[in-house]
């Protein structure tokens, strides 16, 4: 199941339906919605997003149960509320569970609907608890073992098929350049931008997880970056390379890859994209005019593709050098 919308509605169905049938068959689940309430907040798009959002449920209900227990002990009503909310926002902020501040704020509202404020007792905010935890623990459960997202997992999936296409392409490239083939078709925009944007999302998701310092400490934000900035010169670079003839002139010398500065950069690009890191090709020009004369190329296209290949290369080899952290 490859739809997003569709795999989350199924999980979030399934689990409020579990929820609902559970409660109707313990009647000690007096509050159906305290459940219910904790499903929607919890079944987040990420498995480890629904364990810190289940974390930030039960502190809340259990922070705001006790807060507004003490407070009706001397006052009522909205008045009561709004003593309630004055205590337990700076509460949670000293607590560091600021995450919370919506689920207490909300339980805390909730309890003007008790009947009698004589039922709003130790008891009342244990059961109310116990509630939300049924609620967390299935959706949690649900999470896991319906179609669990493992967004690091695909973050990492994901760069691997990026490396892939750029590297089968160069082959593809490579072949050609060296009378192997025909001329290979360029990569299409939208499959790049399509990876990089789930990608995107993925960093952005990952980041409000639990493993946020291991996306800060392997660079993510800059790897994106990185990968931005690879696309851009790549659809520069194969524009610029569809600018040579599709039947490249053969010789001899060409023939290696040590006296052709082209396939000298796309060896080394190749190179790069699997993690070798090696000195890289020379910026001297000369080896550009060598290559215009013995191929019969027009000089400015090549010169015009050996400088917006310098920056490619360098996105490449930094790249290169962040996936080692």
């Amino acid at each position: 199941m490859r739809s997003p919308l569709l795999r989350n509605c199924l999980r979030l169905g399934v689990a409020a339906f579990l929820t609902a049938a559970l409660s109707l068959w313990f009647e000690r689940i007096a509050f159906v919605w305290y459940p219910m309430l904790a499903v929607v907040t919890v079944m987040e798009d990420g498995d480890d997003l629904s364990l810190q959002a289940a974390r930030a449920r039960v502190f809340g209900t259990i922070t705001g149960g006790l807060v507004t227990f003490l407070v009706h002990t001397v006052l009522d009503g909205w008045t009561g509320v709004l003593v309630s909310l004055l205590m337990m926002l700076p509460l949670l902020r000293w607590l560091g569970w600021q995450s919370a501040a919506g689920t207490a704020t909300l339980v805390s509202i909730m309890f003007l609907m008790i009947p009698s404020h004589v039922a709003l007792d130790w008891g009342y905010v244990f059961n109310r608890t116990l509630d939300t935890a049924v609620g967390c623990v299935i959706a949690i459960l649900v999470g896991l073992l319906f179609w669990p997202r493992q967004g690091f997992d695909r973050l990492v999936r994901l760069e691997a098929g990026l490396r892939r296409t750029y590297r089968d392409q160069l082959q593809r490239q490579q072949s050609w350049l060296e009378g192997a083939q025909e001329r290979p078709r360029p990569l299409l925009p939208g499959g790049l931008s399509r990876d990089l944007v789930a990608m995107e999302e993925l960093v952005a998701q990952e980041r409000r997880g639990p493993r946020g310092r291991l996306l800060q400490r392997q660079r993510w934000s800059q790897r994106l970056l990185l990968w931005a900035s690879v696309q851009h010169h790549w659809l520069q670079w194969e524009r610029l390379l569809a600018s040579l003839p599709d039947r490249l002139r053969p010789t001899a010398e060409a023939g290696g890859g040590a006296t052709d500065p082209l396939l000298t950069g796309v060896a080394w690009m190749g190179a790069l994209l699997q993690g070798e890191i090696g000195a890289p090709p020379s910026r001297d020009p000369l080896p550009w005019q060598g290559l215009a004369r013995r191929r019969s190329l027009p000089l400015l296209p090549l010169l015009a593709l050996a400088a917006e290949q310098q920056p490619l290369m360098a996105s490449l080899r930094t790249l290169a050098l962040l996936s080692r952290c």
